[in-house]
């Protein structure tokens, strides 16, 4: 019987042999975790490599999960405090438990465990790393839900997308790291650019400062953030302008020299919540442009933050969430933000003056004016003390240009079904029998023609062998033809 093998029963079984007199049980019996308790100097064999075991005792940091508080913890920290009067480990971390979506635990007879193998086949080993930091803090238990690294999947993407921007531009205008040093381009920079450094400088801070005290979901949330919102979301939509001219501006091969210094830093604090793609990167884009780096981003120092100007990233989060609000008017008057307004009127925002030509080129408004609107024309967004007022309806005036950059867009579309290299030229041709459509693409014919890299924009029927499409244009049916100039 199961009992029997407790104490005071056990006790009373005596074994006895023809070899020896009696077999009892052992009454002192040392704790099982003796083992890997004494791990602080049996895993270097300390008493015969005494210099090496005195270099690296006491220990930095030990981490666990929080059911070996009274395994292994206790056993290592009783044994070196009873062989050596010290605590073995200067500061431990101690982790939460993964459970699965609901907070149940995982079993196999529950049929709710999440194989390892399963994941990292399905999803990549860097994306499962990203949404385990990011979900909660490392002592915290963690729910673990499979859909959600979707989350961290798309985050990546936008990172894999950002490096391939910034690639496909500095290829084109010939940008070398050594060419074009920031030390030395940094005086043609433009305020974006410096909000861009001072916002990385921000992050390196913040990632040191939370992986020193443990705070891993945070350190890994803030590079996130970097990445996702303010490479992504707003720096980028900010130079596509600049990069898209095929002027030689000085301020455009700044804005590569801060954009290149930005993802290289970025890769290197990156490389410790997703090692396997920052790496990746590290080799096709960084080494690429910068004969002189490091041949893996995990030999590469982390970066040292330079100043944050506080100033200027107040000015920034002012007109981001102004052109949040812009938007949202927008989106309540049913006016898309591909289309241009007259302008835009702007109440509450203090430091907006000096950037109101960025809000009107993020929001797509001729101009900004400061003010309350008044009257039945306009559209009203407010939030925290500050409002955006849009016209109500798009201006007839207004009413091709906005055609035109349908037009746009739907090109832009076809280039990419056809595999087409930002910089190929190409001839265009719609056909329409909508005289709304047509008088769009006669007037608005430069405009179009930059924006997609058309030799030649004409109305008609395209020659044999182009590539077509049948498109609906705010309802006029139209056929669009490319091919290559």
């Amino acid at each position: 019987d199961f009992w029997l093998v407790h104490r005071p029963w056990i006790d009373q079984v005596v074994i006895e042999t023809p070899d020896c007199d009696k077999w009892v049980r052992e009454p002192y019996v040392m704790d099982v975790w003796l083992d890997s308790g004494v791990a602080w100097i049996a895993a270097v064999d300390g008493e015969r490599n005494r210099e090496l075991w005195e270099k690296l005792y006491p220990y930095s940091w030990v981490t666990e999960a929080i059911d070996q508080t009274r395994g292994w913890f206790y056993s290592l920290l009783a044994s070196s405090v009873v062989y050596t009067g010290r605590a073995p480990y200067k500061s431990l971390l101690i982790t939460g438990h993964i459970v699965d979506k609901f907070g149940q635990k995982m079993s196999k007879s529950k049929g709710n465990v999440i194989w390892a193998k399963d994941l990292l086949a399905k999803y990549g080993a860097d994306p499962v790393r990203l949404y385990l930091l990011t979900k909660a803090a490392p002592w915290e238990t963690l729910s673990f839900d499979p859909d959600e690294v979707k989350s961290a999947v798309s985050q990546l993407n936008i990172l894999w997308n950002v490096v391939k921007f910034a690639d496909t531009y500095m290829e084109l205008d010939g940008f070398s790291a050594d060419k074009y040093k920031l030390g030395e381009w940094l005086d043609k920079a433009l305020d974006e650019d410096r909000w861009l450094l001072s916002e990385l400088n921000k992050m390196a801070t913040e990632v040191a400062k939370y992986a020193e005290a443990f705070e891993l979901h945070n350190a890994a949330r803030a590079w996130a953030d970097l990445v996702v919102e303010t490479l992504s979301h707003r720096y980028i939509r900010l130079l596509r302008r600049r990069v898209w001219s095929e002027e030689p501006r000085e301020d455009k091969y700044a804005a590569y020299a801060v954009l290149f210094h930005v993802l290289k830093a970025a890769l290197i604090v990156g490389s410790m919540f997703v090692p396997h793609i920052a790496d990746y990167l590290w080799q096709s884009f960084v080494r690429k442009y910068d004969k002189s780096a490091e041949e893996s981003v995990h030999l590469a120092r982390y970066p040292e933050p330079g100043p944050v100007d506080e100033e200027l990233a107040e000015a920034f989060d002012e007109l981001f969430r102004v052109f949040s609000l812009a938007a949202e008017a927008r989106n309540k008057a049913g006016i898309k933000l591909r289309w241009p307004v007259s302008k835009l009127i702007v109440s509450g925002a203090q430091r907006l003056a000096k950037y109101s030509h960025l809000l009107a080129y993020l929001a797509n408004a001729k101009a900004v004016e400061a003010g309350d609107c008044a009257g039945d024309g306009y559209i009203k967004h407010e939030e925290a003390g500050v409002s955006v007022c849009v016209p109500a309806k798009l201006e007839p005036e207004l009413y091709y240009e906005a055609l035109a950059r349908e037009i746009v867009r739907r090109i832009q579309v076809m280039r990419k079904e056809m595999n087409l290299a930002v910089n190929d030229n190409i001839d265009v041709y719609v056909e329409s029998g909508d005289e709304e459509l047509k008088k769009a693409v006669e007037s608005q014919r430069v405009y179009i023609s930059n924006e997609v890299r058309a030799v030649k924009l004409e109305l008609g029927r395209g020659p044999n062998g182009s590539y077509w499409r049948e498109w609906d244009i705010e309802g006029a049916k139209a056929k669009i033809y490319i091919r290559k100039a």
